[in-house]
């Protein structure tokens, strides 16, 4: 008996030892390997993350307005909420504008999530796949903003109907250049086409087309979405838009891995040197 509670007595504390020696219990964060890749319709320009957990935003309710197009989504404390069905329509007719600018509408309806950033940094993104483009904004950035970005993710929606996921995947030039030149006015600033926004702008120290903008200044980034867009626009003013069509579904997202040779015959530096010419002509 006396045994018996000798050997009890000593389990419990070889049980209680190992209580206080344990490990500290771990984080409850995914492993990189667990989390799912992004979706193969998600066109963003946002900078990675941090590997920190960020607080979570506050909670607030949105305002879901019916536009003949789209929905959109306007969280409750962004803007004053008698100007959401204002916002609302202009964006509806953005998509209208560059629809008909593209050449093809949207095969369904699509969603509009406008987001309050508290950060304030203005910056959009388009989940091709799930027909949703979110646009970050804040109180102290204007409306028009919000519709030039919106107008530049609406047509990454439009090519992905137009040429299907494979889109997503090609060529950065095309990628972006013809989001860029599909949003027309909404990012001319007054000048009637890319090219001569391009020499206006741009002329006296132009970047290789085949220049990618990750590690460059947010100026450059700008000056290459323009220069893509203007390239764009020479392609179809001088090969037209079946071309384009073609290409627009080859590469594989570095800028200059199209398969410029195969659909007009000629390697891109030989068409950069003839829009380079026109764009100065």
């Amino acid at each position: 008996m006396l045994r018996t509670i000798v050997v009890l007595l000593l389990s419990i504390g070889v049980l209680s030892l190992l209580w206080l020696i344990r490990p500290a219990p771990a984080e409850r964060i995914a492993p990189t390997w667990v989390v799912p890749p992004p979706p193969s319709g998600l066109h963003e320009r946002i900078p990675a993350a941090p590997p920190t957990l960020a607080p979570a935003p506050p909670i607030s309710t949105e305002t879901l307005l019916v536009q003949p197009n789209l929905d959109v989504a306007i969280p409750a404390d962004l803007y004053h909420p008698a100007d959401h069905p204002a916002l609302a329509l202009q964006l509806d007719q953005a998509l209208a504008y560059v629809s008909a600018r593209f050449g093809s509408p949207p095969t369904s309806r699509m969603r509009a999530q406008i987001i309050h950033d508290q950060g304030c940094m203005l910056r959009g993104l388009a989940r091709t796949d799930q027909r949703v483009l979110e646009v970050l904004t804040c109180n102290d950035l204007p409306h028009h903003r919000v519709i030039n970005i919106a107008a530049h993710e609406f047509v990454h929606q439009l090519a992905h109907d137009r040429y299907g996921a494979v889109h997503m995947q090609s060529d950065l030039i095309m990628l972006e250049g013809i989001a860029t030149w599909g949003a027309g006015s909404y990012w001319l600033g007054g000048s009637p086409s890319f090219r001569d926004f391009v020499r206006d702008n741009y002329s006296a120290n132009l970047l290789p087309l085949a220049t990618h903008y990750r590690g460059r200044s947010i100026h450059d980034m700008n000056q290459l979405y323009y220069q893509w867009a203007s390239f764009v626009e020479f392609l179809l003013e001088t090969h037209g838009r079946e071309r384009l069509d073609a290409l627009a579904v080859t590469g594989n997202r570095q800028p200059g891995s199209g398969d410029y040779v195969g659909v007009y015959g000629v390697p891109l530096a030989e068409l950069e040197q003839a829009w380079r010419a026109w764009q100065e002509s």
